[in-house]
């Protein structure tokens, strides 16, 4: 039995996502994180920062910046359902060294997460 689109829409849609946006206009201390949850901390229409909770569960917060005049920096655009899609991927150096890329609100973990970064 094949599903019809709209069944494979509704099922799609009901998945939870790892991470939805939630806007601001202060960076979010490191306790006010949730786990599911970015923060986009925005200035007027200005994207500045997006924060999260590290997925991996570590609880490290990421601080990535938004802004065209920081390195290293990245770009973040949400869909119709809060779901950020970010791009490069994020890297972590040390502690846990996760590795991932972000869309549609999902974590797509690469090979070398949790691996040494080479020098």
């Amino acid at each position: 039995m094949t599903l019809s689109w709209y069944s494979r829409l509704a099922w799609w849609l009901r998945r939870p996502p790892a991470l939805l946006v939630a806007k601001a206009d202060d960076v979010p201390a490191r306790d006010a994180l949730k786990r599911g949850e970015a923060v986009l901390v925005c200035s007027g229409r200005t994207s500045k920062w997006l924060s999260f909770p590290c997925p991996c569960g570590c609880g490290v917060p990421y601080l990535l910046s938004l802004s065209l005049a920081r390195r290293p920096r990245w770009s973040v655009s949400t869909d119709w359902l809060a779901r950020p899609t970010v791009t490069p991927s994020v890297r972590r150096l040390d502690g846990c060294r996760s590795h991932f890329w972000i869309t549609s609100g999902e974590i797509r973990w690469c090979s070398d997460s949790g691996a040494a970064a080479d020098s």
